[in-house]
């Protein structure tokens, strides 16, 4: 007799979604890019309002210096998930921290949220700064 999917137990395909990384799961797409590619992107995008810069170091880092145009989540606030979670899934982001860690603990809530498209500024402010790109101050 030919078996079916109905005849496999339910714990069986548990066990097999759970096998499964979940990059393959994910629908968005996440690229990590470099501090270059980040200022080209946003040479590119400076007239699309579907594309945004979130920065996710603390407020006193982000008022020291960030990059023009970014919006500010602390990574480290109790609010922080309510806050990531509202963001619209549909617009485009460019996500950096200072050195690229904690956007890229990120990146694994981002896959699973299903966001439409993210850029990940894989060294973040480190890189962008060494590569001799400003940082403007909170006024």
């Amino acid at each position: 007799m030919k078996k079916t999917t109905q005849d496999i137990p339910i714990w069986l395909w548990v066990s097999l979604l759970l096998l499964v990384p979940v990059s393959a799961l994910a629908t968005a797409p996440i690229e990590a890019i470099s501090a270059r590619t980040a200022a080209a992107l946003i040479q590119e995008n400076q007239a699309n309002s579907d594309f945004i810069i979130l920065d996710i170091r603390t407020p006193g880092e982000f008022d020291a210096g960030h990059i023009a145009g970014a919006r500010n989540i602390d990574f480290y606030a109790q609010s922080f998930a309510q806050a990531f979670g509202n963001l619209d899934r549909g617009k485009t982001y460019l996500i950096y921290c200072r050195s690229g860690n904690r956007s890229g603990q990120l990146m694994r809530a981002v896959e699973k949220l299903q966001f439409k498209k993210v850029f990940h500024l894989q060294r973040g402010l480190v890189d962008w700064v060494g590569q001799g790109f400003k940082l403007v101050p909170s006024e």
